[in-house]
């Protein structure tokens, strides 16, 4: 199985109508260019609604294949574009690796076997408007969102910026 084939099931276990092409609201906007366009986007408002669920979550989870490297990168986006605190966009960065996490349980046998196969990176981010509180930002650099027994910091980026999820994803590695 290929990883084209394993984002066509994550994208079976998705209510169709919260299926997306881009990642802004809330004032905010990502600009997806230079994402690979094998990508399936979820809102999860939307797909929280649709699943009756009512626990924290990110705006977005976008998982791509990154077939250069043999692996399925997922991005958890936050969007916020006025003042926040670090433990929610934290908690709801949080919410979405738990989200992929119940995605993946779902998955059938066969995907899960092909799955295991690919590295599997989670990226969670926070794209936000203006400036950030100095005591906020030190407590989101050292928060973590814990996806698949692995660690991973929050990325920060500029809501509107050109090439603004582009750009982290490559400072990542994973562009």
């Amino acid at each position: 199985m290929i990883l084209s084939e394993v984002l066509g099931e994550i994208r079976r276990q998705v209510s169709g109508q919260c299926l997306c092409h881009s990642c802004s609201g809330d004032g905010c906007r990502v600009y997806l260019t230079d994402v690979p366009p094998e990508r399936v986007i979820v809102d999860l408002e939307c797909e929280f609604r649709q699943r009756k669920t009512h626990t924290r979550r990110c705006d977005y989870v976008l998982f791509y294949a990154d077939v250069a490297q043999s692996s399925l990168v997922i991005v958890l986006i936050e969007l916020k574009s006025g003042t926040f605190k670090a433990s929610m966009v934290a908690s709801q960065l949080q919410g979405g690796a738990d989200y992929v996490s119940d995605i993946f349980g779902r998955l059938n046998e066969e995907v899960r076997s092909a799955l295991s196969a690919f590295k599997t990176t989670c990226v969670p981010i926070l794209f936000h408007g203006g400036g950030m509180d100095r005591a906020q930002r030190y407590k989101l650099e050292r928060a973590k969102v814990r996806f698949r027994n692995q660690n991973a910091a929050i990325k920060k980026s500029k809501c509107g910026q050109s090439r603004n999820l582009a750009a982290v994803l490559s400072d990542a590695g994973n562009l």
